[in-house]
């Protein structure tokens, strides 16, 4: 009758400490101190940056059965393991493995993938951008920089970002480089694709009025 009553007891403890590890492993600190323990691992047996952070991603769940030439290109473009474990640890944070990834990776060979995951950022930084949540926005708006450094919509929503941070030196050569991908892209009637349930017409003149500001403020 003990012997049941410790089992009880123990099984009512176990549950909620269980729960709480559960929890904890899914923490962004937990799951980038687990990569970076699986990249050091495989550094050590010789592998490239890029082949162990694809060895890495190729066996985790949510990844594994994306294309392997998707996850090249995106590890590629990140350019730093540190980037590399930054996104990951944010697109399965926002549940992006269980549809988005998957769709994008399905529809569109790896760089156009990689510049549609690029654009799906930049919305997302910008939504948090709005909140005056700038140090995420930030975070956010930069992976989608790295993933499309010539797309007008991650120049210009990290540019408006840093305008607002007041840090007009950071933001005038993305806003430069942003309006003229952007001219460029209406001279060949390409609508603003990233957002187009927004004003878009409105949102050209903010990032043109805050380029000028910058111009002026470094003038």
């Amino acid at each position: 009758m003990e012997f049941v009553s410790f089992l009880v007891i123990a099984l009512i403890v176990a549950i909620p400490v269980y729960r709480l590890l559960s929890r904890r492993v899914a923490t962004p600190k937990s799951r980038v101190t687990s990569m970076l323990r699986q990249y050091d691992a495989l550094a050590r047996n010789g592998l490239s940056e890029g082949e162990a952070l694809l060895r890495i991603l190729m066996k985790r769940r949510g990844w594994k059965d994306l294309p392997h030439g998707f996850l090249s290109e995106l590890i590629v473009r990140l350019a730093s393991k540190e980037a590399v474990m930054r996104f990951v640890s944010l697109a399965e944070d926002y549940g992006y493995t269980k549809d988005k990834l998957p769709n994008i990776a399905r529809d569109f060979e790896p760089a156009r993938a990689t510049e549609e995951v690029a654009c799906l950022l930049a919305r997302f930084g910008y939504e948090i951008q709005k909140e005056e949540r700038f140090k995420e926005a930030e975070f956010v708006q930069q992976l989608a920089l790295a993933l499309g450094p010539d797309c007008y919509f991650t120049n210009l929503t990290l540019a408006a970002t840093y305008h607002k941070t007041g840090r007009h030196e950071e933001a005038r050569p993305l806003f430069e480089h942003g309006l003229a991908r952007l001219d460029a892209a209406r001279s060949e009637n390409l609508s603003l694709e990233c957002f187009t349930e927004l004003d878009a017409a409105a949102m050209r003149r903010s990032w043109r009025e805050m380029h000028g500001d910058c111009v002026k403020s470094l003038a």
